[in-house]
């Protein structure tokens, strides 16, 4: 089975759009059994997600789909959680792909599972020294002292290191993604959700390739020495998902998206590989499973 993979395809974004329609012609011009999209197509309009899912309607093979954290970015009074299991899937459907967040699936033999990912913050840097609160309220302590309506991050800052009073970085999930649970929660349920489409692929699949748009393994997230790029390395990924995946001796391949940088390593039995689209740079992996 000969299977395309892309991601962080950004059509919202202006200087995105020339590059996602470029590599969206070339995919569509390969002999491959499936593609495989690994979210960030679009953000709080989620028309933009439908027109971005669309740029591959003339790929011949079948079409698959798993969101990024942009994908269900929305506006005051929408609800995350109902963007990613029913406004999604009801794209995906009109566009012709298939969400494998939803429902696994199978290509000649090799089951497709996949998931959002999300973030747990066991990717946090502990050099920093930043509180847990900061995460969960995804700003930093620079950026919260100065900013209106944080100041109950910042009423005690007897726990806070001198430094960390100079970052200012904020993670923009904060301000865009509307969820009816915590980020610990919301993991925990899609890890559970992808170990069962797992266990039922197990059954009768050679082999698995997995997708997700966030990390799943600490050996992917870059290396950040500036202080607020290490700060958003907690919203990364989780390393719920990379035990769950090394649990699971029929996956062969993982995929991987959000970083924006190419990268591929192997972790166990599993040769994991992330994407590394920019906003600007489009790309694809091709491989034969």
């Amino acid at each position: 089975m000969r299977l395309v993979v892309t991601a962080d395809i950004h059509y919202d974004i202006v200087r995105s759009m020339k590059p996602a329609r470029k590599v969206a012609e070339q995919i569509c011009g390969l002999d491959a059994d499936a593609l495989l999209v690994l979210g960030d197509v679009g953000g709080r309009d989620a028309d933009i997600v439908r027109d971005g899912l669309r740029l591959f309607d003339k790929f011949k093979g079948r079409r698959f789909f798993v969101a990024g954290n942009h994908d269900i970015w929305t506006s005051p009074g929408e609800d995350s959680l109902d963007r990613l299991e029913r406004v999604l899937p009801e794209i995906c459907r009109e566009a012709g792909f298939h969400d494998l967040g939803v429902t696994p699936a199978e290509v000649e033999g090799v089951g497709l599972a996949g998931s959002i990912g999300w973030y747990d913050y066991s990717f946090r840097p502990e050099r920093l020294g930043i509180p847990l609160r900061f995460y969960e309220a995804k700003i930093a302590p620079g950026a919260a002292s100065r900013l209106d309506g944080y100041a109950h991050l910042v009423a005690d800052l007897s726990d806070v290191p001198e430094e960390a009073m100079h970052i200012g970085t904020r993670w923009m999930d904060g301000e865009h993604v509307r969820l009816p649970m915590s980020d610990v929660d919301l993991c925990q349920r899609l890890v559970h959700r992808a170990a069962a489409h797992l266990r039922e692929l197990e059954k009768h699949c050679r082999t698995i390739v997995f997708g997700i748009h966030h990390l799943p393994f600490r050996e992917l997230v870059p290396h950040q020495t500036h202080p607020g790029w290490a700060f958003g390395s907690a919203f990364l990924g989780s390393t719920r998902f990379g035990e769950l995946l090394l649990n699971c001796p029929k996956v062969r391949y993982v995929f991987c998206g959000h970083s924006h940088r190419e990268h591929r390593l192997r972790i166990g039995h599993i040769d994991c590989i992330d994407v590394g689209c920019t906003y600007v740079a489009k790309r694809y992996e091709v491989v034969e499973v």
